[in-house]
Parts: structure tokens; C-alpha cells; sequence
């Protein structure tokens, strides 16, 4: 005969990160800006100087969100011992 199986040990849900949310939503939020200067830069003729500030801000936006998760790692990789 078969004998039943065990239960599966139940486990915790750990839930969503927050850190991966907002992540997530500032990628979207560059995707955007990205699209903004595309058309800024195809469509407006006049005022070729509205672009830089923006394509500055998507890049430091960028560059503050991978440092951020570099040091988000960091800290994972230290607080557990590797």
C-alpha cells in the first residue's frame, strides 16, 4: 500500500520588495522621459536647448538608481556573510 505523503513544510511569504517597486516605477518613469526626448528631439526645431537638461536628468536618474541597487547588494552580501 501507499503510504501518505508528509505535508509540505509551509513557508513564510516574504512579500513583495520594496526596493524592487520602486525600482521598477523610477524605470518606468525614465522609459517615459526617454520617449519625451525622442520626440523633443525630432520634432522641435526652435529650441534644440530644451533637450539637455532633460537627457542630463534621465542620465543622473539613472546613475543614482544603479548606484543605489549596487549598494543595496552590498549591504546583502555583507549582512549575510559572503
Amino acid at each position: 500500500m501507499l503510504r501518505p505523503r508528509d505535508p509540505e513544510p509551509v513557508r513564510a511569504e516574504a512579500g513583495a520588495d520594496p526596493f524592487a517597486s520602486i525600482t521598477v516605477l523610477v524605470l518606468g518613469f525614465i522609459a517615459v522621459a526617454l520617449f519625451a526626448a525622442a520626440i523633443l528631439a525630432v520634432y522641435t526645431y526652435s529650441t534644440p536647448a530644451v533637450e539637455l537638461p532633460l537627457v542630463i536628468g534621465i542620465s543622473l536618474g539613472f546613475s543614482a538608481l544603479m548606484l543605489m541597487n549596487l549598494l543595496r547588494l552590498a549591504m546583502r552580501r555583507l549582512r549575510a556573510g559572503h
